[in-house]
């Protein structure tokens, strides 16, 4: 029967050995595992993001919603103002209309009158309609001017309106990818949740054990790089306080090889 340090070493090397064996099919399990974590927690990462952003948008859009429709009140209320104004103004036009009328006929009477009488009432008539034509091109250019603003303000709540409308689909639009995004989340949730299930680890297991093949793989070609160059017994001696609970960990209770 082998003594304790064969049987000792014996482990150590089937340990190798299996490692060796293993690692190739291992390690590509474990880099799968780890590499679908990672592909699940960025695709987890990117939807919670998209909903973010959704909800962002969809707070700014109504905030400015909110200010359009105070424009578009405010455009409207301005513009009716402009065509009371407007009609105002067309009323002064016809008074002032009428003042030249009038002054019209007081020159013509005061015609009549004395030459002196008729040519201070003429010269008086003369002021007023002067003053009355003037006064009715200014209000005509202002009840005009007042016509264009109210027309340009009609536009203005036209493009309001259809700003308002945009707003309104972006608003839904935003709602719409929110409600996706939720709904991939809990998809992903439950994805996670049946991949946990499937593998029976977790995103920091599923890595710890990738680098930990690594790592594996890394020592097991270092071993054979030492193949035939170094002797068997100090390989063993310098590793053994190292492999030695990783040995027993991994093979816990396995019976010793007899030796033949």
């Amino acid at each position: 029967m082998a003594s304790p340090p064969e049987n000792s070493k014996r482990r150590l090397f089937r340990l190798l050995r299996r490692g060796a064996r293993g690692s190739a099919a291992g390690g590509r399990s474990a880099l799968e595992e780890s590499a679908l974590w990672s592909a699940h927690q960025r695709a987890s990462t990117a939807v919670r993001d998209s909903g973010d952003a959704a909800q962002r948008i969809a707070s700014h859009v109504a905030k400015q919603r909110g200010t359009v429709d105070a424009l578009a009140d405010r455009a409207r209320a301005v513009s009716a103002r402009a065509q009371d104004l407007s009609g105002s103004f067309s009323r002064i036009v016809d008074s002032f209309a009428r003042l030249e009328l009038v002054a019209l006929n007081a020159g013509l009477e005061g015609a009549r009158m004395g030459e002196g009488a008729a040519q201070a009432l003429g010269l008086v008539s003369d002021e007023v309609r002067a003053q009355a034509t003037r006064g009715s091109e200014a209000s005509r250019e202002l009840s005009t001017t007042l016509g264009e603003i109210g027309s340009e303000l009609l536009q203005v709540n036209a493009s309001l309106d259809r700003t308002r409308e945009a707003a309104a689909e972006v608003a839904q639009e935003a709602a719409r990818v929110g409600g996706a995004s939720a709904d991939a989340e809990r998809a992903l949730v439950e994805i996670g949740d049946r991949l946990r299930k499937a593998t029976g680890s977790d995103p920091e297991t599923a890595r710890a054990i990738a680098e930990a093949t690594e790592h594996a793989r890394a020592l097991v070609g270092a071993l054979g790089t030492l193949s035939g160059k170094v002797p068997q017994a100090l390989v063993v001696s310098a590793l053994r306080p190292v492999l030695e609970p990783l040995s027993r960990m991994l093979e816990g209770d396995e019976p010793e090889e007899e030796p033949r």
